[in-house]
């Protein structure tokens, strides 16, 4: 026997043991549907606090005047509109496929965001605030430190109330967390001279005592003030998402066919991926061809190639800011329940005068002591914590690899941002197949716990075997003083040379030239140029250690140097490309098949506090400390810092090729077999009970 508390009184209802048969919070599901049902069990304007049979669920809104006079609450209103204006030619819009294309356009624009352009502006980031990789990672880490906060209170609380416009609300808040991340261009405008003196091009000044860079500046920057605000503007971000993939995946399953439930939330799951991909191109292109300050500089007398510049990585959240806001128009005009809705037909209205009169502080330690009950539930359930935990190894790989793919490829291929954003789309664009491919197995197979579980172990396994693939990277830049010594010197003694002659190149802003001989110079001055270049893109003159290891008078016309470094000829990315690629499908493909299982695995009252609990653990072990994770790998590969001051290290100018392609391989194959392990712990254990599990025919 169980009690519901409705607006109606208390109302006994009988459980049916077939319905409520489970193992460990893992619920024996109706054979006619294809996967559970990711919703409560609730009533319209009541709080079903589902702790088994036994556990009564308080009522938290009050009733209306309907309710009031006994009707029940089969006469729900499930027309789409704002208040009292549902006119019948906007009905056209009250279907599951509208809220899904809204849905798939939220995510899109989320993914773009927070995960394309701002991840694409992250080394712009650093170079103008002065961070290292591990402080700037806590900039992407904050979205989930955000949700983290707020996921279980809106799984909880939001489940029992329309998780459509809290969905809607969402997509306001998230307006404002783009907003919030232009605030620091807005007031702090680059200095780019504070990089290098006022007319000094890097060359060498016979006798000089200070040859640009100027020293290091004072403590208490910039830096870590604005840090804070980017770091705020995520957080919002993700207090603002939150509801949509807790809430807005159980009006999916709720509102849609079963049979095609798991191909929408797939659908939305690869809009968030596809956000990312164009995020990543439109963010390429911004950051390498427009200047950080471009709308108030009308014009800079370098380009990317300099060290002094920084690219516009603040203009993709203006687009973004507005979507959001508009985006949530239409989301607000869905109704609790979509025409259809067996629950809103069988919601029962009213209000007793028990109800009426009962104690707020019971009915508050009734919903504590329910959700600390559901919270157990959960714990106990192995299935369910093998899964989330294996989730959280996934979003380790998934959100440190998006965080610092740009940084990677740059540096360890010397690839200008603007084509790795277009790799990187094109490779994300093709990979978020995955998670629609994730779903469409499940459908075409009619895989059932079991065969999810497999499927997520085989794809880790394969995705953990392919990271070998990192090993094909580029050999180190051939910085002379570092990696090869100067020409005529006997070893590698640091970067003053005989060749370099009066010059003094000890304070000499980091500025890579490639000389003529092939050999990569930290400045001009260390090449020993004398003459500056009449164009950006003309090479520097009369250079003497280039004439010196080529044998030619400093005169010659052979004796240059150009800006940045030397083309290696390097197509180890050839090799890497197609294995990012499917890397990436198979990590992917596993994301549907362990959410829909998670849904499986737990009984149907406790399905969207299942999600919230898993996402937060997604966020506290996965995509927060992923980014960290994988910018202390790339900081440890550093070879030259700059900016540093008050004992900080500043952002890193140059990194070893071979230690950033041994670290991120260690970290990549290290992670996705802790998570084939987990999954197919996952799989033993589902083996082991298959008859508490729904089975397809």
């Amino acid at each position: 026997m169980g009690k519901r508390l409705t607006n109606n009184g208390v109302e006994n209802h009988m459980v049916n043991s077939k319905d409520s048969k489970s193992y460990k919070g893992g619920n024996k599901l109706d054979k006619d549907e294809s996967y559970a049902n990711a919703a409560y069990i609730t009533s319209t304007e009541a709080v079903y606090v589902g702790v088994y049979q036994s556990t009564p669920v308080v009522d938290i809104k009050s009733t209306d005047a309907k309710a009031k006079n006994g009707e029940k609450e089969s006469n729900l209103d499930t027309r789409y509109g704002y208040g009292s204006c549902k006119p019948s030619c906007c009905q056209i819009f009250n279907k599951i496929g509208f809220f899904v294309l809204w849905a798939f356009l939220l995510c899109f624009v989320e993914g773009f965001a927070v995960n394309g352009v701002g991840n694409a502006g992250l080394p712009s980031i650093e170079k103008q605030f002065k961070l290292t990789s591990s402080k700037s990672a806590l900039i992407p880490s904050s979205q989930d430190i955000g949700a983290l906060v707020v996921v279980l209170f809106v799984s909880f609380i939001g489940s029992h109330y329309n998780k459509a416009s809290w969905v809607a609300s969402g997509s306001l808040i998230m307006a404002v967390g783009s907003f919030i991340f232009i605030i620091p261009h807005m007031a702090k405008k680059y200095q780019y001279s504070d990089s290098v003196d006022a007319g000094q091009s890097g060359e060498c000044k016979i006798n000089a005592t200070n040859g640009g860079g100027g020293g290091s500046p004072p403590c208490g920057g910039e830096g870590e003030e604005y840090l804070a605000a980017f770091s705020i503007a995520q957080i919002i971000h993700g207090i603002g998402f939150t509801p949509m993939f807790t809430l807005g995946t159980v009006y999916i399953d709720e509102n849609g066919e079963h049979t095609k439930a798991a191909v929408y939330i797939g659908l939305t799951y690869a809009a968030a991926a596809i956000g990312v991909a164009c995020g990543f191109f439109a963010g390429g292109q911004m950051v390498q061809k427009l200047f950080v300050e471009f709308e108030r500089v009308p014009s800079v007398d370098f380009d990317a190639r300099d060290p002094r510049w920084v690219g516009a990585w603040w203009l993709g959240f203006v687009p973004t800011c507005i979507a959001f806001a508009l985006l949530a128009v239409p989301l607000f005009g869905f109704p609790k329940y979509l025409p259809g809705n067996k629950k809103a037909a069988t919601t029962n209205g009213g209000s007793s005068e028990g109800e009426t009169n009962a104690s707020i502080w019971s009915l508050m330690k009734t919903v504590v002591v329910s959700f600390f009950k559901a919270v157990l539930r959960l714990i106990v359930n192995p299935i369910f914590m093998l899964l989330t935990i294996g989730g959280a190894v996934n979003a380790l790989i998934i959100f440190g690899v998006s965080a610092f793919a740009f940084k990677y490829l740059a540096e360890q291929y010397n690839m200008p941002f603007d084509e790795a954003g277009l790799l990187l789309g094109g490779l994300i664009l093709v990979g978020s197949f995955g998670m629609f491919l994730g779903g469409l197995l499940i459908r075409l197979f009619r895989l059932e716990m079991v065969g999810m579980t497999r499927l997520a172990a085989i794809a880790s396994f394969l995705a953990a075997v392919m990271g070998i693939a990192y090993l094909a990277g580029c050999p180190n830049v051939k910085l002379a003083g570092l990696e090869v010594p100067y020409h005529g010197e006997g070893s590698i003694s640091g970067y003053k040379a005989m060749c370099q002659g009066s010059c003094n190149c000890t304070e000499q802003m980091f500025n890579l030239v490639c000389g003529n001989d092939r050999i990569v110079y930290y400045s001009p001055c260390h090449a020993g140029c004398t003459k500056a270049p009449a164009t950006p893109t003309s090479p520097y003159q009369n250079c003497q250690c280039v004439a010196s290891s080529l044998n030619i008078t400093i005169d010659d016309q052979r004796s240059t140097a150009v800006s940045g470094r030397c083309d290696d000829g390097c197509t180890k990315l050839r090799i890497l490309a197609p294995f990012l690629f499917l890397m990436m499908l198979a990590v992917l493909t596993s994301t549907t098949p362990v959410s829909i299982a998670t849904l499986r695995c737990v009984d149907d009252d406790i399905q969207p506090m299942a999600l919230g609990m898993q996402w937060m653990i997604l966020r506290l072990l996965g995509s927060i400390p992923g980014p960290v994770l994988i910018g202390t790998v790339i900081d440890k590969a550093c070879l030259i810092w700059r900016g540093g001051s008050c004992g900080s290290q500043g952002f890193c100018m140059l990194y070893s090729h071979d230690e950033l392609s041994i670290g991120v391989l260690l970290w990549w194959v290290i992670t996705m077999t802790i998570g084939c392990l987990l999954f197919s712990g996952a799989a033993i254990f589902a083996m082991r009970n298959r008859g508490s599990f729904d089975t397809k025919s």
